[in-house]
């Protein structure tokens, strides 16, 4: 493996806010580390691609919105279907979010009998290891250091900062502006933040827009940033003079570093 290799990279398999549209999946971003590869969030649309992930190790869930969970059952039942000696991959997951996925599982069994011992109808047992992490406390797997960071938002949720080979990535997942970042950004290499709006959000709901993004990332001394959960995706939002590139504009305003939009496929390294 050469030393390029061990550098971490971002490749963004959906980063669409809601539900998905063509071309365009809901949350999902694949972080290479050097001893694997985790997975942030598995949004609808997201199982196609990370099941064929062959150095996945293990998948963090922000929190138990749809738009950023709902693959994870689908990419179980994928990922049943692959070699029987394949060991299980670990899905971490927000506090008691076990049981109501284990539920998921057994509301499609494979027999109209109810669930049986095929491993699509134990998804959460067989195929992944499934364990509730703790805001705060940090994971280690795939050769990184994961902590989920408790952000601000309608349910309880958490971002992550991924660190490895002497880089971190922080990903923000839902949030609106809160202390938090200074534990999940600080001096990150790349912020991988929520542009879901085009103004701050006056709701309780917990969204960022552009403009906060690029202030937390200049506040928080990040060295780049990708804006991603796009809010819409339709042909004249995604113009190259469009509203998303009005979106980094917007983060530009605030920050004078590196600013990416998120795309499907496409990959940042750090």
């Amino acid at each position: 493996m050469t030393i390029a290799s061990h550098v971490p990279r971002l490749t963004v398999y959906g980063c669409r806010a809601g539900m998905p549209e063509p071309g365009w999946p809901s949350s999902g971003y694949l972080v290479h580390l050097r001893g694997g590869a985790v997975l942030l969030d598995c949004g609808p649309g997201v199982a196609a691609k990370a099941a064929t992930a062959a150095e996945l190790s293990a998948v963090f869930v922000s929190h138990m919105h749809v738009d950023h969970c709902l693959d994870l059952l689908t990419l179980g039942k994928a990922l049943a279907y692959q070699a029987r000696d394949r060991r299980r991959v670990t899905a971490y997951v927000p506090p008691g979010a076990a049981a109501t996925l284990r539920q998921l599982n057994e509301l499609f069994p494979l027999s109209p009998h109810g669930p049986g011992p095929h491993r699509t109808d134990r998804v959460f047992s067989d195929v992944f290891d499934t364990v509730e992490y703790a805001p705060g406390e940090p994971i280690e797997v795939a050769g990184a250091t994961v902590q989920p960071v408790l952000m601000r938002h309608r349910l309880p949720c958490c971002g992550f900062r991924v660190s490895s080979n002497g880089q971190t990535l922080a990903y923000s997942a839902d949030t609106a502006m809160t202390p938090s970042f200074e534990h999940l950004a600080g001096d990150a290499d790349l912020l991988l933040a929520e542009a879901t709006l085009t103004e701050p959000d006056s709701t309780e709901h917990g969204h960022l827009s552009a403009s906060e993004a690029g202030q937390i990332a200049a506040r928080y001394g990040v060295r780049g940033l990708v804006l991603t959960h796009w809010a819409h995706t339709d042909h004249a939002w995604l113009a190259a003079q469009g509203e998303r590139a009005a979106q980094g504009e917007r983060a530009a305003q605030h920050f004078s570093g590196r600013i990416d939009l998120a795309v499907p496929d496409h990959t940042f390294h750090l």
